[in-house]
């Protein structure tokens, strides 16, 4: 297939803004962009009567990663799965799925593999007036009619399993769900406080979501850089990569052009085009997400292990030893080549 996508960096607070079900919805990445491989929606949600999504599923894969606030997810039969900051959670495509909202204006990235759900939101949504969610007394009027919600969701692979999402009202006995018959791949929630961090690379890194919870569609990372750090120049040749700055700034180069990227910003990098970052800031926290996976094998094999909270590395750490030849098989097995330095 030949791919016509390009490097960007998308800003949320100039992104396109949409208001619905009393949400803001900002529009960071899009099929159009991304050769329909992925869309990212940046979103701040309401609480109350319509706080939260009523059971459903798509036939996209689905993560979500709560930036603050707080959610309650039900996924594949798991009811009651807490979402605090920090707190990521997977959704395998066609996997029912729901959530309530906890705090007011709660700040969740989500992202869907591929692309689709986007449009859907675009086509009953309205642009916002304003970067916060629409007055509440707005909510009602703005509201999709229920048949150009059903319509829509049915083009772009949403299936309304106990009401429409963008119709309906939450309800307890609308939030249940049930596991999906024959399922190979299954919902799961991590958060990083729990898992273990690898030093290495300039940056503390905790592995979100791994190859092996995926099924190879993705790897997802939060990783911590310190001042200075520079990726030196590289390439994919068949893999997509995303960044997302939750604090600081950083400079990247997408082939000839240099461009910033700093807090609420997407970096987009599809394959075959040659990209470098260096952090700007005394430290730099990003979320980065590979598609398919294979990266966080990199991060495993020279990581210095650690728990507790993410520090940023000292100027003086040294990666653990590795050796050249499994290195360099991984990075050909990923498909990852490193150029010159910056």
């Amino acid at each position: 297939m030949v791919k016509i996508a390009k490097p960007f960096v998308t800003n949320a607070d100039d992104s396109p803004a949409y208001w619905q079900i009393g949400n803001l919805w900002q529009v960071m990445a899009t099929g159009v962009q991304t050769d329909n491989a992925f869309t990212l929606l940046d979103q701040v949600v309401h609480n109350g009567a319509r706080g939260g999504p009523v059971t459903h599923a798509h036939t996209q894969e689905e993560g979500l990663y709560v930036i603050s606030g707080k959610c309650t997810f039900n996924a594949g039969g798991h009811q009651g799965l807490q979402g605090t900051p920090g707190t990521f959670v997977s959704i395998p495509g066609d996997c029912e799925h729901s959530f309530t909202v906890d705090e007011s204006d709660t700040h969740v990235l989500n992202f869907y593999l591929p692309a689709g759900f986007e449009q859907l939101l675009i086509g009953i949504g309205r642009p916002a007036g304003e970067r916060k969610p629409p007055p509440p007394e707005l909510i009602g009027e703005m509201m999709a009619p229920p048949w150009l919600a059903d319509k829509l969701s049915e083009d772009y692979g949403e299936t309304s399993i106990l009401g429409n999402p963008f119709v309906d009202k939450p309800d307890p006995a609308k939030m249940l769900t049930k596991p999906t018959p024959g399922a190979t791949l299954f919902p799961f929630i991590a958060n990083k406080t729990s898992l273990d961090h690898y030093t290495t690379m300039g940056g503390c890194w905790t592995i979100l979501a791994s190859g092996a919870q995926t099924g190879g569609s993705y790897c997802l990372l939060e990783v911590v850089f310190r001042q200075g750090q520079a990726i030196a120049p590289r390439i994919y040749s068949d893999r997509d990569e995303m960044i997302y700055v939750f604090d600081g700034k950083i400079t990247v180069g997408l082939g000839d052009r240099i461009t910033t990227a700093q807090k609420g910003s997407l970096v987009y990098i599809p394959s075959g085009h040659v990209y470098s970052v260096k952090v700007e800031s005394e430290s730099c926290h990003c979320l980065n997400l590979h598609t398919r996976s294979g990266f966080e094998e990199l991060i495993v094999l020279s990581g210095i292990v650690s728990q507790g909270e993410m520090a940023v590395p000292e100027p003086d750490h040294k990666d653990r030893p590795v050796d050249a030849g499994a290195r360099g098989r991984l990075l050909r097995k990923i498909g990852l080549k490193e150029l010159s330095q910056m």
